[in-house]
Parts: structure tokens; C-alpha cells; sequence
């Protein structure tokens, strides 16, 4: 009897819809929310939209999803270490932003003096590459080879 339980259990998870939906909003730690919204207009091209005195602010990608600013109390950045990646003591980035035109981003980055790792062809996994916004935070940059 508890087997067959179990079998219905499974293949009631297997079935079901996930309860999260997506990614809707990131919170990205900057040190300064002025200085940091002009840079990801200038450099990268997003929409920015205040949200007012000490509220931080909102960065617009292109598909329409939202990044939002704010200012810490501390020096921080979104990146961590783990030894679950690219050997010990790695420090990972937190997101991944795909692109339609890998090579024409990278060179715009490099040519703004933006911290940028060389690009790389993953194979199956697409091309990308690596930068860090002026407060240090580390982003992945990928796009699909197919």
C-alpha cells in the first residue's frame, strides 16, 4: 500500500505547474544610485526611471524587466564565492543577461574601459563573457550560437 503512495505522490509532482512563474524583479547593490543609473545608461544603454529621493532606482532592459538600484549602507556587491564553478575560491556573478550581438557588446564595453573578460565560445552553452559594473558587481553576458 505505501508504494503505491508513493508512486501517486511522484507522479502528482511530476504533473504539477512549478508554483514560481519567473524572475520578476533583481535588486543590485551600488554604492552611489545616481552615479550608478548614468553608468548603466551611458554604458549600457538602459532606461532608467527614478524612483525619487532615497528610493533607489529602476533600470529598463529591453525586453521590459526590471533591475532595480539601490544604495547600501556598507560596500557590497551581488557576487559570491564558491568553489562549485570554475575551481576554488571563485567569485561568481549573479546574473546572466543575454544579448543579440555578443561580439559588437563586448567590444562596446571594452572601448568604455569597463572591467571585461575575454570572450568565449561554451559550445552547447553559447558564446560569453564576463564584466563588472563600477561598483564590482560580476555579470555573465551570453548569447545562443543556434
Amino acid at each position: 500500500m505505501a508504494e503505491k503512495e508513493l508512486i501517486n505522490t511522484e507522479e502528482q509532482q511530476a504533473t504539477q505547474t512549478p508554483m514560481l512563474k519567473r524572475v520578476s524583479h533583481n535588486y543590485l547593490p551600488v554604492s552611489n544610485v545616481e552615479l550608478a543609473s548614468k553608468w548603466y545608461k551611458e554604458t549600457l544603454g538602459l532606461t532608467v526611471s527614478p524612483r525619487g529621493p532615497a528610493e533607489g532606482a529602476i533600470l529598463v532592459l529591453g525586453n521590459g524587466q526590471w533591475l532595480f538600484l539601490l544604495e547600501t549602507k556598507e560596500k557590497r556587491t551581488a557576487n559570491f564565492m564558491t568553489d562549485q564553478w570554475e575551481g576554488d575560491q571563485y567569485e561568481m556573478f549573479s546574473l546572466t543577461f543575454e544579448v543579440v550581438n555578443i561580439v559588437e557588446v563586448h567590444k562596446r564595453l571594452r572601448e568604455s574601459g569597463v572591467y571585461v573578460e575575454p570572450l568565449s565560445d561554451q559550445g552547447s552553452c553559447g558564446l560569453q563573457f564576463k564584466f563588472k559594473d563600477p561598483d564590482g558587481n560580476k555579470f555573465n553576458v551570453w548569447q545562443d550560437t543556434e
